[in-house]
């Protein structure tokens, strides 16, 4: 009985470990001694009783191990096998996806790996002489199998799906090309979307990379400008515009969707820095009004760095399972079609709350944007790039018109409450202020393209995604205002 024994210390030791963590946890809604949630104190008695009753079986009190043992014994031999790698299985997703965010403390995590492991070696161990012989090599041939299937499965994803030049988070994929068949107002169906060799939207870098005056521009799916031709967007508008002036400019576009300026400090370091091009241009903004709208507005997602982040990179089957995650889950949009096709204008229909002069007032972290741009700014010059960054124009701004139009829901006082698109056009000035101020402070390059670009329909065919002849109007404005820095920098133009 040594190996029931040693099984239920195991799953003893294991949810000790769980219960310490989660006895040392706050629920948000603390109504049990003003700490846990009547989820949370439920979870906690059904592991103190797992904790009771496997320390009581190990200890053998009144030939309990014995009882266990028996009754196990009459389950089906592979029952242990299965639970030995199902559970273990189960703990590691549970980690590696963080789909419960207690899983990555190392004190819980470890519990619920000992706690996992625990039933399937009591199956296994509650045998004896030969059954026990046939379990320990069906579950060698079942571990061998396994192996085989992953290697296998990894292999062939490997052949099948396009490999990622960086990071493969970003998606980056070398060669692919998607015909965009929209109806969207302001943009001719059929465009062309393709990528580089380095996945991003444009043409291959040059050969004399050295000899060309290097863009990238980073932002998101208003850099991206998915539903527009290659040629269309205002990156490519941009490259053309340089292009009169001097023909050594290469612009690529690396545009990701809902990106926000968090997610652009790790671009820089994971892509920006072996490009190495001479200007990174960031048009942000709009992804990072989350904190205006919920607290909690930080996505959960793979850490810079760490063995998560090392296991994605490294596992096709992993990446797979983690996009599973975020689209069913996570409930991320998954682009078939155009994403709001027939934008509309809706009322909104009761007046929104009063809200303070000053919108930092509404943040848990005011200067959150501000430090943020600081850091990409600091980022980039340790890089040797020119960081230069533009203010985030969208159709919305602060008028008595769109005061009556609902633009999105904000969490305020335990409930979500509506905001007009005048305020959300406010909390988005506040953002575009605070870049301004930091570039000014920082002595970075700041383009106010926001104050340049009409809020009209003309240019916008939803509340901040570009038609046509919005990404030509950007593409244009953007490329004056960089001439006029290169040519203040020494660089020769044609009209020189």
């Amino acid at each position: 009985m040594r190996g029931v024994r040693i099984s239920c210390a195991l799953a003893a030791v294991g949810a000790a470990l769980v219960l310490l963590v989660l006895a040392g946890s706050r629920s948000s809604a603390g109504v049990v001694l003003g700490m846990w949630s009547p989820a949370l104190t439920a979870g906690m008695l059904l592991v103190l009783l797992i904790f009771l009753f496997s320390g009581v079986a190990a200890l053998g009190f009144r030939g309990m191990d014995r009882r266990i043992a028996v009754r196990a014994a009459a389950l089906p031999e592979l029952a242990g096998p299965q639970l030995l790698f199902l559970f273990p299985a189960t703990v590691f997703l549970f980690w590696f996806l963080s789909i419960v965010p207690v899983f990555l403390k190392p004190g819980f995590l470890l519990g619920a790996l000992l706690l996992s492991v625990a039933p399937g070696l009591l199956l296994m161990f509650s045998r004896r002489g030969s059954e026990l012989k046939r379990v320990l090599a069906g579950t060698a041939v079942m571990a061998v199998s396994l192996a085989l299937v992953i290697l296998a499965g990894e292999m062939i994803l490997g052949r099948i799906m396009p490999d990622n030049i960086f990071n493969p988070r970003f998606g980056l994929r070398p060669y692919s090309r998607t015909v965009m068949r929209v109806e969207l107002p302001g943009i001719t169906p059929g465009g062309i979307m393709s990528t580089n060799m380095w996945g991003l939207r444009g043409e291959d870098p040059p050969e004399n990379w050295d000899e060309h005056i290097t863009i990238v521009t980073v932002g998101g799916s208003t850099t991206a400008n998915y539903y527009l031709d290659d040629s269309l967007t205002w990156s490519h508008v941009l490259q053309e515009e340089l292009r009169q002036g001097n023909p050594l400019v290469w612009v690529g576009n690396a545009g990701i969707p809902r990106h926000s300026s968090d997610t652009h400090l790790l671009f820089t370091r994971e892509v920006l820095s072996e490009i190495q091009p001479d200007i990174a241009l960031f048009l942000v903004g709009v992804n990072d009004l989350g904190p205006f709208l919920r607290s909690n507005a930080d996505e959960e997602r793979l850490p810079d760095s760490g063995p998560r982040q090392w296991l994605f990179s490294n596992s096709q089957i992993l990446q797979l399972i983690y996009k599973a995650k975020v689209v069913h889950l996570d409930r991320a949009p998954v682009v078939t079609a155009a994403a709001d096709p027939e934008f509309t204008e809706e009322p909104l229909e009761a007046p929104e709350d009063p809200l303070p002069e000053d919108l930092h007032s509404l943040l848990e972290d005011p200067d959150f944007y501000k430090r943020r741009i600081g850091l990409l700014i600091e980022e980039c010059l340790e890089l040797g790039i020119t960081p230069v960054f533009l203010t985030q124009p969208i159709l919305y701004q602060d008028s008595h018109h769109w005061r009556g139009i609902r633009a999105a829901d904000r969490f305020a006082g335990g409930e979500e409450r509506p905001i007009s698109a005048a305020t959300f056009a406010r909390m988005l000035g506040t953002l575009n202020h605070d870049l301004i101020l930091v570039c000014r402070e920082r002595g970075a390059l700041c383009f106010d393209l926001a104050g340049e670009v009409p809020c009209s329909n003309e240019y916008f065919y939803d509340a901040m995604h570009m038609t046509e002849a919005g990404a030509d109007l950007v593409g244009r404005l953007v490329a004056g205002f960089l001439q006029e820095y290169l040519m203040e920098g020494g660089t020769t133009w044609l009209e020189d």
